[in-house]
């Protein structure tokens, strides 16, 4: 994939598998509250580019390029989100390898499974636990309606976040009549009918349906094989394209120190300017905040040692990261980052269940909002879920892009001083959606020359 000269954008797609199993247990939705974002910091104004540079007038005298800095203020916290990268992170399988995910699809489709869950049983109550953000259970339909109509009112602007959710059920399948209704009022989804049976034109429509919303980001998402062997297939799509509001000018070739003994060389861009900015001494990092046109920032942490990534990845907190933004200060800050582009793939499977997301796993799973037709009521369980990432940062800004898939089968088969920030060594990132606090994207870099 070439390199992206004025955007930045993220993708994720999640899909989810079905076939039938049996259950006598009603589907049960769990119902979110959103918190309002206290605590408005306000960067310096008085750089604000004429109409002959990139800023455009907006009513009222303002411009585009303003940024306002809200760390997201909640009555909860979100430890699932950073347990499950941090999980991936430490897994042996990604030592020393790039990573990027998206925690917020992931919970997203547990969400939906958790809509689809039977009404007390303990794959709903495992499926629940993952919402830790979300005070009250009875609250997660309306905490997903209120994100997603946010992403689309604060994002609109300079169209950087969109937010797609489809299900797509073999042509016999009947889904719940109240489950279908749950997933297009609150979760902004759709159902289509697609024949399995023909697998490689399902794949295609399905594959298409990714190709279109992506921008050809995502060619192929599921395979004939992946179709035949499922009943239904539950994609959640998230795609981020936006700009830098302080675009990198300046570019170079530098050395990249991946471990102690160990070098690359890397393409570098850098700029000075006014960014926010902390040391975080529990963290043993530099933590420095890019923001995008929009809603959305990318937050860099900068390991103090070279080595020190591994230590960083044990101590990730949804506290101690919270406690970082609020610290943040604007200050003049020399920025060195690399261009890095990678790919990542992972099945998620394991990582769930070592968070406790065990029973859709097994043949007790109970699901049954979306199971109606013949020979499929109460007979679903998921196999896999699989995740595909890609990010590609220049100078100019971010383009990301991850799909997870859940595979579903039937169960019978502003100071003087200038901080400096050279990003020359691993170092962990996240992609924050800031007027809700979800955290889009996250991943570290351990080779920013990586191949897509």
């Amino acid at each position: 994939m070439g390199m992206i000269s004025r955007i930045l954008a993220g993708l994720l797609l999640a899909v989810i598998l079905l076939a039938a199993t049996t259950t006598t247990t009603e589907a049960n939705s769990i119902p979110t509250t959103v918190t309002t974002p206290q605590g408005v910091f306000e960067t310096r104004t008085d750089k604000v580019p004429s109409l002959s540079g990139t800023g455009t007038a907006l009513p009222g005298g303002s411009y585009d390029d303003i940024d306002t800095f809200v760390p997201f203020r909640s009555d909860s916290h979100d430890p699932f989100s950073w347990h499950l990268l941090k999980t991936v992170l430490q897994d042996g399988s990604t030592a020393g390898k790039n990573v990027i995910l998206s925690p917020f699809s992931v919970k997203l489709v547990l969400a939906l499974l958790a809509e689809a869950a039977g009404a007390g049983t303990q794959t709903q109550r495992e499926l629940a636990n993952t919402q830790t953000d979300i005070r009250s259970q009875n609250n997660v339909r309306e905490f997903y309606r209120k994100t997603l109509n946010s992403f689309k009112k604060e994002n609109q602007v300079h169209d950087t976040l969109s937010v797609r959710t489809k299900l797509f059920t073999d042509s016999f399948i009947e889904t719940q009549q109240k489950f279908t209704a749950t997933l297009k009022h609150f979760y902004d989804s759709e159902v289509e009918a697609v024949d399995f049976t023909k697998a490689d034109a399902a794949a295609a429509t399905i594959n298409n349906w990714a190709k279109n919303i992506t921008e050809g980001r995502l060619q192929q998402i599921v395979t004939p094989d992946s179709v035949q062997s499922s009943v239904m297939l539950l994609t959640n799509l998230i795609y981020f394209n936006g700009l830098w509001r302080r675009q990198f000018a300046t570019t170079f070739q530098g050395p990249f120190f991946r471990t102690k003994d160990s070098q690359s060389r890397a393409e570098y861009m850098e700029q000075t300017d006014f960014f926010y900015y902390t040391n975080s001494e529990k963290l043993r990092a530099q933590i420095l905040r890019l923001p995008y046109k929009g809603k959305n920032s990318m937050f860099v942490l900068l390991p103090y040692a070279v080595d020190g990534i591994h230590e960083l990845a044990k101590t990730l907190e949804n506290d101690e990261l919270k406690g970082a933004q609020w610290a943040m200060e604007e200050v003049k800050v020399k920025v060195t980052l690399p261009k890095f582009h990678f790919e990542f793939q992972q099945n998620l499977k394991e990582t769930l269940r070592s968070l406790g997301v065990r029973e859709i796993f097994e043949n007790t799973a109970s699901l049954p909002g979306l199971t109606r037709g013949a020979d499929v009521a109460g007979n679903v369980k998921v196999t896999d879920i699989l995740q595909k990432a890609g990010i590609v940062v220049n100078e100019k800004g971010t383009e990301a892009y991850a799909a997870t898939v859940v595979e579903i089968e039937n169960k019978f088969g502003g100071s003087t001083i200038i901080e400096e920030f050279n990003v020359n060594r691993p170092f962990v990132f996240f992609i924050e959606e800031e007027s809700t606090g979800n955290i889009m994207f996250a991943g570290k870099v351990h080779n920013p020359v990586s191949q897509l």
